[in-house]
């Protein structure tokens, strides 16, 4: 079996989860627990820890989470995933906080810690005339002190196994800080103070995403141009798959009907092209997964919610593709589930390789987040010999 990207990984002071270990991953990890237990905490973890040298991650983190615009500012929704007190009632309150992840494993990163600092600035006469509406420069009220965020990156990592070309030159040294400032009245990330490809691949599924017109175009792009047969290969992976739905499927692409927005559409025997938005959410779920791990070769998919948007009769069809596609892309699977049939799933679909499944039961308890391992060989006859509950 090759090594996993991540083996091990240790999570504290990051939304709820406290002194969170995950030992001994495998290829395929599931995560389960009650509700608020941290399953979904730890793949937004995962998301920032696989990206040091990408701090903005936190901003794509967050906007994943709150797609909705529940919270007033994207500042508010940073400061939420760092441990705080009663304190933040006070709106005048300037914030500083911290969280540490740890891990080992193929990829070189050992520790990062990241810090959170509440930042305000006075508007610059430049910022005081900002666009209101296409073609027009106007002076509009803005408040006297713009507030922000600053993240800050610490990392260690090993200097024997990062690449040479993970800093631009003169950029600085692996050991310095990266930092990243965002601003509320000012919705544009800063540049980091230093950037580099020392991040792991990584994409993150939520039970939404397959309904994002821009991620399914993106991913469908992505895959087109990954390699020069990446339009051969991207293609077969993709219908391979989506044939389990719909047999009558001949082929897919990216295409616009007049010539403006593109969207994917499908080539259906009977129903000739189609948009990908008339069929059902299993299918719309399939073409995103097998574009997404196309895109991921060596890196980590996660999936939140892995069994949204697919019939049960599906699942071990399903999960038996995603095993198989990954082991051959070489991506290490990270996935939450609240569905037994899902778990059961899963156990069922790689049978012939049990042990590259681990599941992680999450307990979050005042002082700390309590995981139990459960091995695939342990995880079959727990379920199908002994019919527990390992939720």
């Amino acid at each position: 079996m090759p090594e996993n990207a991540l083996d091990s990984i240790v999570i504290d002071r990051f939304r709820g989860l406290r002194k969170l270990t995950l030992d001994g991953l495998g290829p395929i990890n599931i995560l389960v627990g009650a509700n608020n237990s941290g399953k979904t905490s730890v793949l937004e973890a995962i998301s920032i820890l696989c990206n040091p040298y990408h701090p903005s991650e936190w901003i794509a983190m967050v906007r994943r989470r709150d797609f909705g615009g529940l919270d007033e500012t994207r500042v508010q929704s940073l400061r939420w995933c760092f441990p705080q007190t009663g304190d933040l009632a006070d709106p005048e309150l300037l914030f500083q906080s911290q969280c540490e992840m740890s891990c080992t494993g193929r990829f070189p990163l050992r520790k990062l810690v990241a810090e959170y600092t509440d930042i305000v600035r006075e508007p610059s006469s430049q910022d005081m005339h900002r666009p209101r509406r296409s073609g027009e420069r106007d002076i509009i009220e803005i408040e006297e002190q713009w507030r922000g965020a600053e993240i800050t990156h610490h990392v260690e990592a090993e200097p024997e196994r990062v690449q040479s070309t993970l800093f631009d030159s003169g950029a600085g040294s692996a050991s310095d800080p990266i930092v990243m400032q965002y601003w509320e009245d000012s919705p544009r990330i800063g540049r980091p103070l230093r950037s580099g490809e020392g991040n792991l691949p990584t994409e993150t599924l939520t039970p939404y995403s397959y309904q994002l017109n821009r991620l399914q175009v993106r991913s469908h792009s992505q895959q087109l141009f990954a390699t020069k047969n990446g339009l051969a290969k991207g293609r077969h992976l993709v219908l391979e798959l989506i044939r389990e739905f719909d047999p009558e499927i001949v082929d897919i692409g990216v295409a616009s009907l007049r010539g403006k927005g593109a969207a994917v559409y499908v080539d259906h025997a009977r129903l000739g092209p189609a948009p990908l938005s008339i069929f059902g959410d299993a299918l719309r779920r399939a073409v995103l997964l097998a574009n997404t791990l196309h895109n991921l070769k060596g890196g980590v998919l996660l999936i939140d919610e892995v069994e949204t948007g697919i019939h049960v009769s599906a699942l071990e069809r399903v999960f038996a593709w995603l095993a198989n596609a990954a082991r051959r892309f070489d991506v290490q699977v990270f996935a939450t589930t609240h569905s037994l049939e899902a778990v059961d799933a899963i156990a069922q679909s790689v049978t012939e390789r049990i042990e590259d499944v681990v599941t992680f039961h999450l307990d979050q308890t005042e002082d700390e987040t309590r995981v139990k391992r459960i091995a695939g060989h342990l995880l079959f006859r727990l379920r199908h010999e002994r019919g527990l509950d390992v939720r």
